[in-house]
């Protein structure tokens, strides 16, 4: 008490538990940032946005208003004006887990251009000289790790020379990815290979989806922006960017402890590489 300190950190989802808990991702990183926070003698508190509150960030807005937290760290990709305004203005250090293009901010990121990049690479060098037509299929747009896995895919497919290629984004819901992977194969009834620029409920929804509509999956050359235990498990071959989930959350807490002690990050962002697995 006598320091003005509570012995918790907060960890913000960027969407509802439901959501974001869905996802092995998240579970990974939380599970790395609360071994490296218990090891400082701290608590981890999660916070999520709520899905049925017309205020999603209620919660977080109490525990920043009675300075609940000696500290935060947050998924940047959908964190609204009137949060962060509140949360710069008291004074709680805070780092990013990716980076928000309203925010620049401390942040621990992978370099999600050199991984789009490689997998790119690798489903090109698969193909061969029989290389047609590859489709992408992304996040959001406006999502700086979107932009970034379309840079990393169009700059491969430049380089080879490769200019049968399509870029389709959706929003993540199951509904508006099921609409566009219909108006994929409308577009492009017989691709070669898919890039799938995210993973999780996601990859396994467009899946689902390409099945339904009578593709064969294990005629296709498949690359993914993820990796899971799932996928040695498949019986068609995939190409992945395997992210280093692990560190992603350590680093996290390390910087954030620093800024905590008023000590300064090495970096505004700090890139960590991705491993391309071949199965």
């Amino acid at each position: 008490l006598a320091q003005n300190k509570t012995g918790i950190i907060g960890f913000v989802l960027p969407h509802s538990a439901s959501t974001s808990l869905a996802e092995t991702y998240w579970i990974e990183v939380i599970t790395s940032i609360t071994e490296e926070v218990e090891l400082k003698g701290n608590n981890l508190m999660v916070i999520a946005p709520s899905s049925n509150n017309e205020d999603p960030y209620e919660s977080l807005r109490n525990i920043v208003l009675r300075h609940s937290v000696d500290g935060l760290i947050m998924g940047a990709e959908n964190l609204n004006s009137e949060i962060m305004d509140l949360i710069q203005k008291s004074g709680i250090p805070f780092v990013f887990i990716g980076q928000n293009p309203l925010y620049p901010h401390f942040s621990i990121d992978v370099n999600n251009e050199e991984g789009a990049y490689l997998v790119t690479k690798e489903i090109i060098k698969h193909l061969g000289d029989n290389h047609k037509q590859i489709c992408c299929i992304t996040g959001p747009k406006e999502y700086i790790y979107t932009k970034d896995r379309i840079n990393g895919f169009v700059k491969a497919c430049d380089e080879e020379n490769f200019s049968g290629y399509h870029i389709f984004s959706t929003d993540y819901s199951a509904e508006n990815t099921q609409k566009t992977v219909v108006e994929l194969l409308e577009v492009c009834p017989n691709p070669d290979a898919f890039f799938i620029a995210a993973g999780g409920d996601f990859f396994l929804s467009i899946m689902d989806i390409l099945r339904l509509e009578g593709l064969n999956i294990k005629k296709q050359v498949l690359g993914v922006f993820d990796d899971a235990r799932i996928f040695d498990y498949l019986d068609f071959s995939i190409i992945s960017a395997k992210q280093p989930l692990q560190e992603i959350g350590q680093l996290a807490a390390k910087n954030l402890f620093d800024l905590m002690l008023d000590k300064q990050p090495e970096s505004q962002v700090q890139y960590l590489s991705v491993n391309i697995i071949l199965r």
